[in-house]
């Protein structure tokens, strides 16, 4: 008798499909625009399915927001209990930019949730959302706080929120398949902790 192998969509457990579909869909259709029954659809189940796992499409992205937000924080802890204790700032600061990329491009559709889907979520999601984000954001201004004291309080403020802004929307021109996310993570550091001049020579 012939063995049939099942797909990897016939093997995958219900409720973590759901969640990978649906995390891919509101990333490529906008979260508005992709109801449940999409889902379902793109799911090869009955929506009916969907409704024993989660209560409503905003429960489901809510998850999808917990999972990318626990992937980053995961990444930024393993990456701080990796470091030695004779690491030097910029070694720091490139150990966690590197370990936040590798976490956005390993599970990109629910990290890339937060770049992109997030500022259309539910207000209530949002606000749902809103205290694991924070808690991410103390971690990386409390580092950036140790490894340079003497930034002031604004000034470290827009030192994270432009690492931020850099190392997010790489999720959306960045190919992790061609390039080295470390190269990449290395580029983001030299710039931040060096700047352009030294390198170009110039003075303004």
């Amino acid at each position: 008798m012939a063995v049939v192998e099942k797909s990897p969509m016939q093997t995958e457990h219900g409720r973590d499909r759901i969640l990978r579909v649906a995390a891919n869909l509101f990333l490529t259709k906008g979260y508005a625009e992709t109801s449940l029954r999409t889902i379902a659809d793109a799911a090869e189940m009955r929506p009916a399915s969907i409704y024993h796992h989660f209560d409503s499409k905003d429960a489901l992205l809510s998850e999808i927001l917990d999972i990318g937000m626990h992937a980053v924080t995961t990444a930024f802890t393993a990456a701080r209990e990796e470091l030695g204790s004779e690491a030097t700032g910029r070694q720091q600061l490139q150990a966690h930019v590197a370990g936040h990329l590798r976490a956005l491009f390993a599970n990109q559709a629910f990290t890339a949730a937060h770049v992109t889907v997030f500022p259309f979520a539910p207000a209530d999601v949002r606000a749902a959302s809103v205290p694991q984000r924070d808690e991410y954001e103390a971690l990386w201004t409390d580092m950036l706080s140790h490894i340079a004291p003497g930034l002031g309080s604004d000034a470290l403020r827009l030192t994270r929120l432009a690492l931020f802004g850099a190392m997010n929307s790489a999720v959306q021109w960045f190919d992790h398949t061609e390039g080295s996310v470390d190269d990449l993570a290395a580029t983001i550091v030299d710039t931040l902790w060096h700047g352009l001049a030294p390198r170009t020579g110039g003075t303004s």
